[in-house]
């Protein structure tokens, strides 16, 4: 029997789901806070063991490698977890949620979990699905939403769609190389199985699922309806924890794609010369870039431009992927975590303020700081950190994602990801400026101030607090972040 040490947390977080699930049965619902309270301690216990563990680059039952990449992600998505948790019970929904939501978000991180470790392409598609079906039930849980239940739906059959042809992808891939194992997959592709058409297609394919998980162009179609359907703490869930394990996911698969000569050459043009994987990521940073700014300049509703947002966020980070050097990973790394405090605080306060205006459109922005200038001030500092603005935690994430970019002579690349950086700063401060309206008659409108409770103020606080001072002291994250990478692409 191999070490069962690395699963320790996969494991705390699988009682903690029963606990869950027996607590609310036992007390048929009359004491809610008690599941909750249990799914939040089941996160923080899981997530504290995975920071506490060693790193182990020993493969557990051969489909697994818990790595210093692998913790990493575990802690991340764990965080993540406890802080949807906490936003759903302060969110636009205002209660306590049941006993069958909190298993369903335990359920998605534990496949988080095992996705962003995994190192086999049969566990891989499962994790995948682990992910997705308690995703599709977290979106449509309101029946009585129209939006939600449309939402649910469309993400039901874009997800099939891509999940079907995923799995087309890695059979073609198994076919190829024998075994369903990463390092096998490492070891084909140093014997040239990269020049054979068949391979291309595979490589199309799998980036389809890949696509699709991370709402990249032009896989992205469920996102924003799916996001504007959804409650605010759910969109924030998916846009982060399930996105971050879909980048771990493509990650491990392009470290075993990539020869490690081909990861340390310098770019020269649009895209690099190979393999033909990071070529079709290359295309799908551009594409999610380029559409995902473009089209949210055309939203007025929160939750639709934060999905647009996050495309384009995709993109941003796909570049990383696509340069594919120690440098440009490490930024990914740094860069999502930018992205978790980010996007959680965003959709967090938003959906703070639809609980009190019924509404996510602009206009219910509008005057919000003669509202309550706690909230107004805090989702300000998201959009300029969004937007990638000096001196918050955006803007370093970008500053060393980008400059691993023009490092490794993708000037066009580079230039191409900073357009889209300014196209972005439009939108960002279209809700910046509707808060603060700038004559007294913007403002005579929404002039009546309401109180925030003090569970709304340690919220919001918790999230925004990370943005600023990771952003005036983020060394020591840069550093652990680069320590992260090197275990994934071994220096």
């Amino acid at each position: 029997m191999p070490d069962l040490g690395p699963l320790v947390p996969s494991i705390l977080l699988t009682v903690a789901a029963l606990a869950v699930l027996l607590t609310d049965l036992l007390g048929r619902g009359r004491r809610p806070v008690v599941p909750a309270v249990l799914a939040i301690a089941g996160f923080v216990t899981a997530g504290l063991v995975a920071w506490g563990q060693a790193p182990d680059t020993a493969v557990v039952f051969g489909v697994l490698r818990a790595d210093a990449f692998g913790l990493a992600m575990t802690v991340f998505c764990c965080l993540v977890g406890a802080l949807t948790v906490v936003a759903t019970m302060r969110g636009e929904a205002f209660r306590t949620p049941g006993g069958e939501y909190l298993l369903l978000i335990l359920a998605a991180v534990l496949g988080m979990i095992i996705l962003s470790m995994s190192v086999d392409l049969v566990t891989l598609y499962l994790a995948f699905e682990t992910v997705s079906i308690p995703s599709y039930v977290l979106v449509g849980m309101r029946r009585s939403d129209l939006k939600a239940n449309e939402a649910s739906m469309k993400y039901v059959l874009f997800g099939a769609v891509s999940s079907a042809a995923m799995l087309y992808g890695l059979s073609l891939l198994v076919g190829l190389v024998g075994s369903t194992s990463l390092d096998a997959l490492s070891v084909a592709m140093t014997n040239g199985i990269g020049a054979q058409p068949i391979f291309w297609v595979a490589c199309v394919l799998m980036a389809a699922g890949f696509a699709f998980k991370i709402s990249a162009v032009p896989f992205h179609f469920w996102a924003p309806d799916v996001y504007a359907g959804a409650p605010a703490a759910v969109g924030g869930f998916l846009a982060v924890a399930s996105k971050a394990a879909g980048f771990a996911a493509l990650i491990r698969v392009v470290a075993a794609v990539v020869p490690g000569q081909v990861a340390q050459a310098t770019g020269a043009g649009w895209l690099p010369d190979g393999p033909f994987l990071l070529q079709v990521v290359g295309v799908l940073a551009i594409l999610s870039m380029t559409f995902g700014n473009a089209a949210a300049l055309r939203q007025t509703e929160i939750k639709r431009l934060l999905a647009w947002s996050s495309i384009a966020h995709a993109g941003y980070i796909l570049l990383a992927i696509t340069v594919w050097s120690d440098s440009t990973l490490a930024g990914l790394v740094l860069y999502l975590v930018a992205y978790l405090f980010m996007n959680l605080a965003a959709f967090a306060i938003a959906g703070m303020v639809i609980r009190r205006q019924g509404s996510g459109e602009m206009s219910a922005f509008r005057g919000l700081a003669r509202r309550n200038v706690w909230l107004a001030v805090a989702l300000a500092i998201v959009m300029f950190s969004l937007t990638g603005l000096p001196p918050f935690f955006g803007f370093v994430g970008k500053l060393q994602l980008f400059y691993g970019v023009f490092a490794k002579g993708y000037i066009a690349l580079g230039v191409l990801g900073l357009l889209n950086g300014v196209v972005s700063l439009y939108y960002y401060m279209r809700v910046v400026t509707a808060m603060f309206p700038f004559s007294e008659q913007e403002g005579e409108e929404a002039a009546t101030a309401w109180r925030l409770p003090l569970a709304d103020k340690l919220l919001s606080a918790g999230l925004v607090a990370p943005v600023v001072l990771f952003g005036l002291f983020w060394s020591p994250l840069w550093e652990w972040a680069k320590a992260v990478t090197e275990s994934v692409i071994g220096g």
